[in-house]
Parts: C-alpha cells; structure tokens; sequence
C-alpha cells in the first residue's frame, strides 16, 4: 500500500509525461515544399539535387530541378546540394495543409570562372486565381496552376 501512495506521488509530480513539448507539431498540422534547383551561372535545372529540411526530410529533384518535400511545417530552412557545387538555402514558413512553393534554389558551381557574375534567376510565375474559391475539384479545372504549383512551366529553355 506504502509503495502504490508513493508511486502515484511521484507520477503526480512528473506531470503528464505522455504530452507531447508545446513546441511539436502533430502529423495533421504538416505542409508541402516545392520548388526548384538550378545552376546559378545557366538558369539550367540540376536533376538528382539532395533538398532537406534538417537531416530527417529529404529529397531529390527530378531532371527538371523540381522537388517536393512532404510532412513538413513551421519556420524551416531548406538546403539544396548537389556534386560540383556549394550548398545553397531558401528560409520559408510552412502551416496545416499548405503547399508552399519557395521557387528557385540557385547552386553556384565550385569551379566558375573568376569573376563572371550568375544570371538573374527565373521569373516565378504567378498562379492564376480560380474562378471561386469553394470550387470542387474537375477534370476541366484539375489542370489550373495553384500556389503550390512547382515552377518549371516558366523557365526559358538552354540556350544554343
């Protein structure tokens, strides 16, 4: 008897040891991260490119640049790194059930030549709005750009 008045005082004491910190965010409240990765000095895309969010989330891009990174949320910083150039990140806020679309990371490769300044990255594309926002989902509006759209449709082909 001693020992169970003395067990629950010392549960009582610990407080809720199964809630979680106020700070961890539940598997309902993830977002979406989109974008691209592309040569600082070409505007070209860089397929295969490691994107993360800390070590746990990561990534790859497709041959386009293009990335989504899943189960995500808060303020993050994302890395994008790929073989041949120096690490580059984009600083986003990511809330419940959003995708957000941070546009270019652009890579500066290790060896460019001295001095030659990069290219002025892409221009995003704005997304178009849709004809009204409780609009249900169809075939003939499944195809409209929306905020979390990746950007591939906006940049320019390689030169030459």
């Amino acid at each position: 008897m001693r020992f169970a008045v003395l067990a629950m005082i010392v549960f009582f004491a610990l407080g809720d040891g199964c809630a979680p910190p106020a700070n961890v965010v539940g598997v309902q409240d993830f977002g979406r991260v989109t974008g691209r990765v592309l040569d600082a000095m070409t505007n070209r895309p860089i397929g295969n490119a490691l994107v993360s969010v800390g070590s746990l989330y990561t990534a790859r891009g497709d041959v386009n640049g293009a990335f989504t990174l899943r189960a995500v949320a808060g303020d993050q910083t994302v890395t994008a790194r790929a073989a041949g150039y120096d690490t580059a990140t984009a600083d986003t806020t990511i809330t419940k059930d959003t995708t957000v679309s941070i546009g270019y990371i652009r890579l500066v490769p290790l060896t460019r030549p001295m001095g030659q300044p990069t290219l002025a990255p892409p221009v995003i594309p704005t997304p178009k709005p849709s004809a009204s926002p409780s609009a249900t989902a169809s075939p003939a509006n499944a195809a409209t750009p929306t905020a979390g759209a990746s950007p591939s449709a906006s940049v320019p082909p390689p030169p030459g």
